[in-house]
């Protein structure tokens, strides 16, 4: 299996390989404004928030994603801006990059109180792909021959996102939708043995908020397509207490299965802040690949700036 891996990766470098090129979605749903920049701060708190996701526990080289990311609501303005620090690491792929998010948001457009939200993103990733220690079955690939080589490769991505209503607890059920593109430029990835066609990336997703006095029930639903090799669609639910714990369950169309849950901190340094700090634990359940378990960390500051 893990010979397998390798000649996986070993493909997503050739120069007819489209596959997942981005770092991989998360059901948590406070971090979509990463992969859709129309839902960052849609109403007026400022958020910064730290991500870890290990997959495939003891498994060599298994992927690893991490990211820092800060979003500000801009209110008088009507619009929003942030930033990512990202590193995304799988075999001998590896990237690290900065992303900018602006989203503007239109609000009463269809009843009071409703918005949407248009964004946009940049991103500048340095791609790494360094073949030492690597096992292939074709040993003199040309790739496996190469030194460490490093890359500069910008994109940008677009998106909207549209909301029934935006303030939680506030005696409104909330409907939400949304859909993006990214890596929109697709400027191949070249190497000096090969090059790498950049592929776009779709990604959507609708829920709902149905709030009973202190508490709510989210169903979700999001998908993320990569024309024409990958589809993952994700269905889940999650149950939030207001500034207590939050309790969820995600299954996916690749067969994983995880829970998620946390801990919400009033009052952290201002009354009118709050701390989040979760955890994601899952494994594939499917009986074609399964690989072992994975997990993600998260942790996020909230302070309302009206």
């Amino acid at each position: 299996m893990r010979n397998t891996l390798y000649i996986l990766i070993g493909l997503l470098l050739s120069t007819v390989a489209i596959g997942q090129q981005l770092p991989e979605t998360t059901p948590i749903q406070d971090l979509h404004h990463v992969w859709n920049p129309a839902f960052l701060a849609p109403g007026t708190d400022m958020e910064v928030s730290a991500f870890y996701r290990k997959k495939w526990v003891g498994f060599d080289n298994a992927p690893n994603t991490a990211f820092v990311t800060v979003q500000y609501p801009f209110v008088d303005q009507n619009m929003s801006a942030g930033g990512s620090i990202i590193s995304d690491k799988s075999g001998p792929v590896s990237k690290l990059g900065l992303q900018l998010n602006y989203a503007y948001h239109l609000k009463e457009i269809f009843k009071r109180d409703d918005q949407i939200s248009l964004g946009v993103q940049g991103y500048f990733y340095q791609y790494k792909f360094n073949p030492s220690g690597e096992v292939a079955t074709s040993p003199d690939d040309p790739l496996l021959a190469n030194t460490a080589q490093t890359r500069f490769n910008p994109s940008m991505g677009f998106g909207f996102a549209y909301r029934t209503y935006v303030e939680e607890f506030d005696g409104e059920n909330i409907f939400y939708f949304g859909g993006s593109i990214m890596q929109f430029l697709q400027s191949d990835l070249v190497l000096t043995s090969a090059s790498a066609p950049r592929a776009r990336h779709y990604f959507a997703n609708v829920g709902g908020k149905f709030f009973n006095y202190d508490y709510y029930i989210e169903p979700s639903l999001q998908i993320n397509y990569v024309n024409p090799e990958i589809i993952d669609i994700v269905v889940g639910a999650k149950f939030e207490m207001e500034e207590t714990f939050w309790a969820g369950l995600n299954y996916s169309s690749i067969n994983d299965l995880s829970i998620n849950g946390g801990v919400i901190l009033n009052d952290v340094g201002d009354r009118y802040s709050y701390l989040k700090i979760g955890a994601i634990a899952g494994i594939n359940v499917g009986d074609v690949f399964n690989a072992g378990p994975g997990f993600e960390f998260y942790v996020g500051y909230v302070f309302d700036v009206d």
